[in-house]
C-alpha cells in the first residue's frame, strides 16, 4: 500500500482489524469485543470505498500502541489509541470529501 498498490487492500484491513482486536481481546468483555467489531466494520466499509491509507503515521501509532500495551502503560495506550482513531477519522473524512466532491470540467 505504501507504493500505491491497492490490490491487497482487503488483506491489509484484515491485518489491521486483527491487530486492534488482539489488543482488546484480553479484556474479557464480550460486549466490548462486539461493539468494537460493529464499529470497526462500519468504519471499514467507508475506508474500503475510498481506499484510505495513512502509511507511516498509522504504522508508527501501531508500534507505539503495541509497546504501551506490552508495558501495561494504560495512560499512554489510551492517549495513543485516541490519537490513532482521531487521525484515522480525520484522514478518512478528508479523503471521502475529495472522493465525493464534484469538480467542474
Amino acid at each position: 500500500m505504501r507504493t500505491g498498490d491497492n490490490s491487497n487492500k482487503e488483506l491489509w484491513k484484515q491485518y489491521d482489524w486483527q491487530f486492534h482486536q488482539s489488543l482488546i481481546k484480553a479484556c474479557g468483555s464480550k460486549n466490548l469485543l462486539a461493539i468494537h467489531d460493529i464499529v470497526y466494520k462500519k468504519y471499514l466499509r467507508y475506508q474500503m470505498q475510498i481506499v484510505t491509507f495513512r502509511g507511516d503515521s498509522a504504522a508508527g501509532e501501531h508500534k507505539k500502541l503495541f509497546e504501551a500495551v506490552l508495558n501495561r502503560d494504560i495512560i499512554s495506550a489510551e492517549k495513543i489509541l485516541r490519537q490513532h482513531i482521531e487521525e484515522g477519522l480525520k484522514h478518512s473524512l478528508e479523503k471521502f470529501q475529495e472522493y465525493t466532491t464534484i469538480r467542474p470540467f
